[in-house]
């Protein structure tokens, strides 16, 4: 049902040198019979309704867009009887306005969010967190995801993020999208332990991985689609390690980016979509070791296919490594490879900037420039864009713009380029990227 293959960035590694990292590529794709299911989907909306939710932006108030979005997905034609919609709803309080529901019931649905305009109040987001876990963390054989949309900072910053880890622990992918002046880090945090996504919705677009909110619609609208296009689900991986080497990290790098926590293993790391590749990066950090060839790590997958109501298991696939004394055949790496890790460094590259910018402007503007010289090489010209612009801005003022940083930082996860061939000019962009972060 899933095709697996592993490739690490390097076939040798040398022997007798200690603190070395290994990047292993493993790419995951649906099998014929897997692909041409279909999922039902099981998606809860959990929507801000404090009072600044009534604001106006282009003639209609950020409540009235959701409002309006929702009811357009509903009429979209693309929901059957197998996808459910709940609706939760938020300020500083928060209640099920409608429970898991089939979306072809829509007259009952619609109902449910007119109700949205009927609270107001302050900002508690990790009161709604709760209640869409409690409605669909125990669902199986279904493609499961919750959508956020808030324009506020919230109070119990911490309390979001543990529930962000029971939601990755239970393999939900939560969709954070903010508008106005919300807490980007948070959303950004939400959503990235999850394997979900990050957007920035705003009312007139200058940049490419902007959401206009007129086109909010259209992005529900894709959102679910994409939900829909997910026919291997609940991915968990298991990794069994030899002593002296260490799982340090794992990257979803393509069609998008997502870091997993190491919670507690198996690690669930999100979905598979029919039709492409998904593409992870496994980062290991290993020990001194005498010439030899070794098995260093041995790794299994679990999933489940909800179009065949069934589970999957891969058999256990070993991670082999020549180590060999002498650097000098050990220079070689895979440039496929690699281009993964570089996108995954361009992204760290890029939150560390605006982290930093107002502080140390000097060393922010290094790690744009780093990341821009990347971008290039890698030929992401939407995320290009985004990097122009938050350098330009901080040569100008010595600041990144918060409208800006919050585009950077939803660009540097956005959609990502698939490596075919080689990068140029690697060994001197990688020494540059150890000397700035010590990556």
């Amino acid at each position: 049902m899933l095709t697996v293959s592993l490739t690490p960035h390097r076939d040798f590694l040398p022997a007798d040198t200690p603190d070395q990292r290994l990047f292993l590529m493993m790419k995951i794709k649906p099998q014929a019979e897997a692909a041409q299911s279909r999922p039902s989907t099981t998606f809860a909306f959990l929507i801000d309704t404090s009072g600044s939710m009534y604001e106006n932006v282009g003639g209609m108030t950020k409540l009235e867009v959701v409002i309006q979005s929702l009811k357009k997905l509903l009429h979209s034609g693309r929901l059957t009887q197998e996808d459910r919609i709940a609706l939760v709803r938020f300020d500083d309080q928060a209640s099920t306005l409608i429970n898991l529901t089939p979306a072809t019931q829509i007259q009952t649905i619609e109902s449910a969010i007119d109700q949205l305009t009927k609270f107001s109040g302050g900002t508690v987001l990790s009161r709604g967190m709760d209640q869409v876990l409690g409605i669909i963390g125990n669902q199986g054989m279904t493609s499961r995801r919750a959508l956020i949309f808030t324009d506020g900072q919230t109070i119990g910053e911490e309390d979001c993020r543990q529930l962000a880890n029971d939601f990755a622990q239970c393999n939900i992918p939560i969709t954070a999208l903010g508008v106005g002046d919300y807490n980007e880090q948070l959303l950004d945090d939400i959503s990235n332990n999850t394997g979900g996504q990050f957007g920035h919705v705003v009312p007139q677009k200058d940049l490419p991985h902007q959401i206009l909110i007129t086109d909010f619609p259209s992005y529900i609208i894709q959102a679910y689609q994409q939900a829909q296009n997910e026919v291997i689900n609940n991915i968990k991986l298991d990794i069994q390690t030899v002593k002296g080497v260490k799982l340090a990290k794992i990257t979803r790098v393509y069609p998008d980016q997502a870091e997993y926590p190491l919670l507690n293993p198996p690690y669930p790391i999100g979905n598979a979509a029919a039709g492409d590749d998904t593409i992870y990066i496994l980062e290991f950090t290993i020990d001194s070791r005498t010439s030899s060839r070794a098995r260093i790590a041995q790794i299994g997958l679990t999933y489940d296919i909800p179009g065949l109501n069934r589970r999957g298991e891969q058999p256990p696939l070993n991670v082999v490594v020549q180590f060999l004394a002498g650097q000098g055949t050990v220079a070689q790496v895979n440039q496929e490879v690699m281009g993964y890790v570089q996108q995954r460094n361009i992204a760290q590259l890029a939150s560390d900037a605006t982290k930093i910018a107002d502080k140390d402007p000097n060393k922010a503007e290094q790690l744009l420039e780093t990341a821009r010289r990347l971008t290039v090489k890698i030929g992401n010209d939407d995320m290009l864009a985004s990097l122009n612009q938050a350098s330009d801005e901080l040569r100008k003022t010595r600041k990144i713009s918060s409208n800006t940083r919050k585009t950077v930082k939803m660009g540097s996860r956005g959609k990502t380029i698939k490596m075919e061939g080689d990068i140029d000019e690697q060994s001197s962009l990688d020494e540059t990227i150890r000397n700035i972060t010590g990556t």
